[in-house]
């Protein structure tokens, strides 16, 4: 079953305190800021999120892909 990119979690930081924050791919794609530990807001652009996406799609897609995919852990 193909995992959708929509629920990869995404890394940002806040420009005010440097603090990594994350969140589901799906859920940047609604909201334009996610609240800072810091109580300013990040701002969630368009093109890091343009990014985020390429960066998750691409991801999958290795995983997708790798040779090791179809294989059972035991």
């Amino acid at each position: 079953m193909k995992k959708s990119i929509d629920t990869q979690l995404i890394g940002l930081r806040c420009e005010h305190c440097g603090q990594q924050k994350a969140a589901l791919l799906g859920w940047l794609k609604e909201h334009d800021e996610l609240a800072c530990d810091c109580g300013k807001a990040i701002v969630i652009r368009a093109n890091d999120l343009v990014d985020a996406v390429k960066r998750a799609d691409a991801a999958q897609r290795r995983v997708m892909f790798s040779p090791m995919a179809d294989q059972a852990f035991v």
